[in-house]
């Protein structure tokens, strides 16, 4: 025996009703995915660390690139697999894309998601095993300050989630490819 509720609806409480709490909850995940995500790229508040090499000069690392820019970043050297490369205050690795001209960075948008800017509160800082002639910044289009080392825009990569990681290198991406730098301000390509 069949019975029939008189329309095509499902009755009341069923599966329909329980699927609309579920599609909220993944809306608002995917927000704060997304929102935790594109936060990268602050060197924040930086110390002036010494004794050129070593990782941790004091910078609290990549923070939001919504314009909280706190205090002057630190840019040193650090040793790595890739030999001597430029790092900020928190021995996180800063990368240069050749798309870029000089003092003018070409990465906006969905670039600037995948490889956040170096920013910097005030005039960046020389760590140890830099030359404080080749630093410099310029001003970005959304108002914000991007620290550049011999007239290179300086970014972090989205896929190095912490200190001495140099994923990034050698990556073409938004239209040209992604280098560490020397403490000469070139390119290591290798």
């Amino acid at each position: 025996m069949r019975l029939r509720y008189g329309t095509n609806r499902p009755p009341p409480g069923g599966r329909g009703s329980r699927r609309r709490p579920l599609v909220a909850f993944a809306v608002l995940l995917t927000v704060g995915v997304l929102a935790a995500g594109c936060g990268n790229g602050n060197s924040g508040t930086g110390g002036s660390g010494s004794g050129g090499g070593g990782y941790g000069y004091g910078s609290s690392g990549p923070a939001s690139t919504s314009g909280g820019q706190s205090g002057a970043a630190t840019v040193a050297a650090a040793t790595s697999k890739l030999g001597t490369i430029l790092v900020d205050g928190s021995g996180r690795t800063l990368y240069l894309f050749e798309k870029d001209q000089p003092n003018q960075s070409a990465c906006t948008g969905a670039c600037v998601a995948a490889w956040p800017v170096d920013q910097s509160g005030g005039a960046p800082k020389a760590g140890g095993g830099v030359r404080a002639s080749l630093l410099g910044s310029i001003q970005r289009g959304d108002g914000t300050t991007q620290v550049t080392y011999n007239h290179h825009p300086l970014y972090y990569y989205a896929g190095d989630s912490q200190a001495g990681q140099e994923n990034g290198q050698g990556i073409n991406a938004f239209g040209a490819a992604w280098y560490v730098l020397t403490p000469t301000g070139t390119v290591d390509s290798g």
